[in-house]
């Protein structure tokens, strides 16, 4: 199964548009044009500087970065997203699921939120539960390629659980025991780590 590695701008354009609400609202004469955003660079943000050392694959200081950051702005969403996910290059998947299920409540409409979670999920064997984040993911974004990958793994691990249990009701079956043997390759495939 894979991460996403990032939220695709999504919750850039969500800040920004926070920003701009927030500086409308203490400038009310003031016109903002949505597509000057587009064009406004951001160089020397936290947010770049994150991005920096993310792309260095420093993730201690990445981590120090985010968490220096969050201490001012607790709820920004890319940065929890990325704390969520460097937490995880230090093996510390208990705290980086907390973060992502937080997240997701917070902000059900980010599918690489949901697809993050729902691969935790699956790491723990809550298949069912990983499929429900996997669905929700690609009902925010049905072209999220990586979701669907996802997804189809979960649903490998389904069907092999479903022709699990119909092989203890039907022991003799060997069209039950085939499937099975048939899935093996496929789920071979489906053991990564988060």
């Amino acid at each position: 199964m894979r991460m996403s590695q990032t939220m695709f701008f999504i919750s850039h354009q969500f800040c920004r548009t926070l920003l701009l609400l927030a500086c409308c609202s203490l400038m009310g004469s003031m016109q903002v044009h949505a597509q000057s955003t587009t064009s406004q660079t951001y160089k020397g943000t936290p947010h770049e500087e994150v991005q920096k050392s993310l792309a260095k694959r420093d993730w201690t200081h990445a981590l120090t970065q985010v968490e220096a950051y969050l201490q001012n702005q607790p709820r920004d969403p890319q940065m929890r997203f990325w704390r969520a996910r460097l937490l995880e290059q230090q093996k510390r998947t208990d705290e980086a699921f907390d973060i992502y299920v937080q997240l997701s409540q917070d902000y059900p409409e980010l599918p690489e939120v949901q697809n993050n979670l729902g691969v935790l999920l699956a790491a723990r064997g809550k298949h069912d539960e990983a499929k429900l984040a996997f669905e929700h993911a690609l009902r925010n974004n049905p072209n999220y390629a990586t979701a669907h990958e996802n997804l189809g793994d979960v649903l490998l691990h389904l069907a092999q659980r479903s022709f699990q249990r119909a092989q203890k009701i039907n022991t003799n079956s060997r069209s039950i025991q085939d499937k099975l043997k048939a899935l093996q390759p496929a789920l071979q495939l489906t053991l990564t780590t988060p």
